[in-house]
């Protein structure tokens, strides 16, 4: 696509970043490239569902379509983050916002999650955007470090295991089991997940060890 400076110009003093464009922008763009990963669309694809021009889309995203990516990507990881962690902070004990967490997990849909991480760095690999996205990410960490240290200071949790280990073990029995689910999946004999089981299960092994049951 060739960028025109002049139509960008007067796409500028017609739309001013008008905020509700720009949310339409990302919503349009997180369908498409959820759907179609960063190679099958283009900035004009975009541009037509949003019904702009294509120069008004750089007027919003100079960068062009990685600046896009990125944005929706970080759009999407926060809007997640923000509802999970805001419907955690409403529930009492930390075994109880674990399961709520495990829970919210284990119900996205994150068939394409694994798609866009790839996407994010074979294409934007070298962009300052990725390095903020990330940078961010380790923030948001930040509430579940709060959590795990909230239990050991509450008893609720071993005080000899430190609360980044907890994090660590957490996360990658989570995300084991979604790699599992999105790689291999039988379609013909697949079983539906119980989700409320799989969250009470993975934070009953990870507080009470493997051998016992949940709610026992």
């Amino acid at each position: 696509m060739i960028f025109d400076q002049r139509s960008a110009n007067e796409d500028k003093r017609h739309t001013e970043r008008d905020p509700e464009t720009q949310r339409r922008i990302l919503a349009v763009a997180e369908r498409l490239f959820l759907a179609k990963g960063f190679k099958g669309v283009s900035m004009k694809d975009i541009a037509d569902e949003v019904q702009v021009t294509a120069a008004a889309l750089y007027y919003y995203f100079p960068g062009g379509k990685q600046e896009l990516f990125i944005n929706m990507v970080q759009q999407w990881v926060d809007n997640w983050t923000r509802q999970t962690f805001e419907t955690v902070s409403h529930v009492e004990g930390t075994r109880a916002k674990l399961i709520r967490l495990a829970e919210a997990f284990f119900s996205r849909q994150f068939s394409n999650f694994f798609a866009l991480i790839r996407d994010l760095e074979e294409f934007c690999g070298d962009k300052p955007g990725k390095r903020e996205l990330f940078r961010k990410n380790r923030q948001d960490r930040q509430h579940l470090q709060d959590i795990f240290q909230q239990g050991i200071d509450s008893g609720e949790l071993r005080s000899d295991v430190p609360a980044e280990t907890y994090i660590s073990m957490f996360e990658g029995i989570m995300m084991g089991i979604q790699f599992k689910r999105h790689f291999h999946v039988d379609q013909e004999n697949e079983v539906p997940v119980d989700v409320p089981f799989m969250a009470e299960t993975v934070v009953s092994c990870l507080l009470d060890g493997i051998s016992k049951q949940p709610g026992r």
